[in-house]
């Protein structure tokens, strides 16, 4: 298994320092947004992460770039907030998915990374109590059957993670969106920070819920975040390795499920912790 590190992590920079600072510290991949690069000119909303155009000259400096410092892209930032209480946004976010998985396919990333979306119509991370709606839990698989079509029209995989404030935010949920979409297209980032919810972050629980969330979608999971998060009752995340994720079992069960895609570390965002989560990853490897 690589391993990389999501370029969100980062402050946005032209594609040649970000892409050669990233190598500079050991990564040899990334999961990209287009908003890290400041040739993109882009900046999130909040609602929707991904350029309204990706010309075909960024996509192929990208491309160049990477290759120059020796940096596999094997996935790219799709998100945008597929529960918008707001239709329109979603129908935004849908539209620029189609020029976004022509220029991932030009890019030569398999992987589109998605956000199953929440009702707080000002940020897609954050939580509203109406993301456990059954409107809601309609809407975003809405969405995710139109970003399954589009993904076998240019031939990528989707990749979705559970996250404590959207409307998937358990691996049973997980499940039932997979089973509901019926693509074979959709599969799952596992992020095991991602799992716990506020009461739940405790060393004691933390190999259940891990062996849990591996049972139900362990063998869908094609890109596993290297994130981590601090042991209380709340959502705290922290940089890799200062938490209570398991790394060692992480691996284990990753291997056991036949994952041999790139561990994605992220949730860092300084530099000068980078290296050392960089080694506690590969320690657990």
């Amino acid at each position: 298994m690589n391993i990389g590190i999501a370029t969100t992590d980062f402050t946005p920079r032209s594609a040649d320092a970000l892409l050669g600072r990233i190598a500079e510290l050991g990564f040899v991949s990334v999961q990209f947004a287009f908003a890290s690069v400041t040739e993109s000119g882009f900046t999130p909303d909040g609602k929707i992460e991904i350029p309204p155009h990706i010309p075909g000259t960024l996509v192929t400096a990208v491309q160049n770039t990477a290759a120059r410092h020796g940096i596999a892209i094997p996935a790219c930032n799709g998100t945008f907030n597929m529960s918008h209480p707001d239709p329109e946004v979603r129908a935004e976010g849908l539209r620029r998915l189609e020029g976004f998985a022509a220029a991932v396919r030009e890019l030569g990333a398999g992987i589109v990374s998605l956000c199953s979306g929440t009702r707080n119509s000002g940020h897609l991370w954050r939580y509203h109590p109406d993301s456990h709606t059954a409107a809601a839990w309609d809407d975003m698989l809405d969405s995710m059957r139109r970003v399954a079509e589009a993904a076998e029209r240019y031939g990528l995989m989707l990749a979705v993670e559970t996250e404590y404030s959207n409307v998937v935010d358990t691996a049973e949920k997980a499940r039932r969106m997979m089973d509901a979409v019926g693509s074979t297209r959709l599969k799952m980032v596992m992020d095991c920070a991602n799992l716990f919810h506020p009461g739940d972050a405790c060393k004691e629980k933390t190999a259940a819920i891990m062996t849990e969330a591996f049972d139900l979608i362990g063998k869908n999971t094609v890109i596993a975040h290297g994130k981590d998060i601090a042991q209380g009752d709340g959502i705290k995340f922290c940089p890799t390795g200062e938490g209570i994720v398991d790394f060692p079992l992480f691996i284990r069960l990753l291997r056991q499920h036949g994952f041999r895609g790139d561990i994605i570390l992220h949730g860092i965002y300084d530099e000068e912790k980078m290296p050392a989560g960089l080694r506690h990853v590969r320690n657990a490897l």
